[in-house]
């Protein structure tokens, strides 16, 4: 209550400075809360990227509101019935921010690129029994050549990651410049510039006019100019959103949500379920972890709801798997497995497991030995500290001694491929089940020197296998139950533990336009927002 008192303090004394602000009529200006590392396509990997891309680059297809294929840039596609070919014709007429037409060399290019160069290169490329030639029939007709079936291929083409950008200037641009100082593609915003911890600015593509027919402006969008200021403050950006130097943010963090809300006569605020999970995962080369009951006793001293409302002050829902329920391919199954939350059965567990004797410190002990953990998470997002310090308390009190730990985001994620931690507290989001949980489980991933997404560090052939099934088989039948099962050994194995999916919270000033068709649509997709938002 106290925290929450001295933010409308802040907010009120703040808004007297910022209200003045002037910001033209057709410039909308987002808040991020956290800077985007590259807006290479192809090489970045966050959800602030994702966003930021989706507003200049586009890919070939995208999803509607019943998460159904639509062409994007696309006109039409088939697929033979054996799964090994697919033709896609394009459409006329598009044209990329330097006004060169988009043909099908540049589609061509952007793929083999990504190929070579993406870390989400892991189901369609060749060696992975992807694409082993993309063949150039015309201008407006490229047929991809599968080494195998890839049932979910037209899913991953759908994302900005596999963006399109043109060849000529693929090749004339160093490497390094790509998704920093420069970047062009055929979305509604060109960009202008970055200037690091600051802001990012977008101007308007006024040739753009190809919009999915699922958005009522097919284009151009409704801005001039968007602007998305660089805010990793809560507070800094709470105050701006009430003070009007925001128009509209994604990013507002649960912890305000109750100061905010008192500024309802000049802010709008939405929400909506999101894909976002927060989990804890357990480093699988500590010794301690080997024993199944160690990591079972923990899983069940996890009391999710207690983070739900502690940490994410009612705005996220305690979560089974690591999938939520909208994400295509969740499986119910999985709440029949999870560990509950017993933590007598826990202490149990660790009695069983040998580490039987506490010391006066409370601190269990096994042959000498203290069962003492090191956690890591994030410093500066309220929900991963806030969630570490909560779990810390819950393990203590089975006799787990917790060293909390705490970094920038960027800084935690470089100590997890360290191997340099026992516990961690991470996050991820996506909307389809297959390619994320490959993302974080699949032995593939598991950090090396070059990193890795398996934050658990563990392999298991029978979930490897699954996982594959699940985005090869044409029989769609077997994909679901393979992914099923793929779902139940996630949670079995307790090497993760799913806390919480977070909630989708957006707060606007009153005299942005858009927001209501935006809301329409389940995911409230990116270039909706490119193309609707305005003032």
């Amino acid at each position: 209550m106290k925290r929450i008192g001295f933010l409308v303090l802040v907010l009120t004394l703040t808004f007297s400075l910022i209200i003045g602000t002037s910001v033209s009529a057709n410039e909308l200006i987002f808040g991020l809360g956290e800077e985007p590392e590259n807006l290479d396509p192809h090489q970045a990997t966050g959800w602030q990227e994702y966003m930021l891309l989706s507003f200049i680059v586009e890919p070939l297809f995208t999803l509607d509101h019943n998460y159904e294929i639509v062409p994007l840039l696309a006109e039409d596609y088939h697929v033979s019935d054996d799964g090994l070919e697919m033709n896609i014709w394009l459409r006329e007429g598009i044209y990329f921010h330097t006004g060169e037409e988009m043909t099908a060399s540049d589609v061509k290019y952007s793929f083999n690129r990504f190929f070579d160069v993406s870390p989400q290169a892991d189901y369609l490329p060749p060696g992975r029994g992807g694409v082993y030639e993309i063949e150039i029939v015309d201008d407006y007709h490229v047929i991809f050549h599968f080494e195998s079936p890839k049932p979910l291929a037209l899913y991953y083409m759908s994302a900005a990651h596999r963006g399109i950008m043109p060849e000529a200037w693929l090749k004339e641009t160093p490497e390094e410049d790509i998704g920093i100082r420069a970047l062009v593609g055929t979305g509604p915003f060109m960009f202008e510039s970055w200037a690091a911890a600051d802001k990012i600015t977008l101007n308007r593509f006024d040739d753009y006019s190809h919009g999915p027919d699922f958005i009522s402006n097919p284009g151009p969008a409704k801005s001039e100019r968007m602007i998305f200021r660089i805010i990793p403050e809560d507070a800094t950006l709470t105050a701006e959103m009430v003070g009007g130097g925001v128009d509209v943010s994604f990013d507002v963090p649960p912890s305000v949500m109750r100061a905010i809300s008192r500024f309802e006569d000049r802010l709008r605020i939405d929400t909506a379920p999101s894909e976002g999970v927060q989990y804890l995962a357990m480093n699988r080369n500590r010794e301690v972890f080997e024993d199944d009951r160690v990591r079972q006793a923990i899983a069940h001293g996890i009391n999710k709801e207690q983070i739900a409302q502690g940490a994410w002050f009612g705005m996220g829902e305690p979560i089974s798997g690591l999938i939520t329920e909208n994400v295509i391919g969740y499986y119910s199954g999985v709440e029949d497995v999870e560990y509950k939350h017993d933590p007598e059965l826990a202490k149990e567990l660790l009695d069983q497991a040998g580490w039987d004797e506490i010391g006066s410190d409370g601190v269990r002990r096994k042959d000498g030995e203290k069962l003492e953990l090191e956690l890591i998470t994030f410093s500066n997002v309220d929900q991963w500290r806030a969630a570490g310090e909560i779990i810390q308390a819950q393990l203590q009190e089975l006799g787990i001694g917790i060293k909390l730990e705490l970094a920038e985001v960027g800084a935690t994620y470089d100590r997890s491929n360290r191997d340099d931690w026992d516990l961690g507290i991470y996050r991820n989001t996506w909307w389809l089940g297959q390619p994320f949980l490959i993302f974080l489980t699949h032995s593939d991933n598991i950090p090396d020197e070059d990193g890795g997404t398996n934050k658990a560090h563990w392999g298991n052939p029978e979930l490897d296998r699954n996982l594959e099934i699940a985005g090869q088989s044409i029989n769609e039948q077997e994909r679901i139950q393979a992914l099923n099962e793929a779902q139940r050994i996630i949670v079995e194995s307790a090497n993760w533990v799913p806390l919480v999916a977070r909630a989708q919270i957006v707060a606007s000033q009153k005299n942005v336009e858009g927001i209501d068709e935006l809301l329409s649509h389940p995911w409230w997709p990116f270039l909706m927002q490119a193309l609707l938002l305005h003032k």
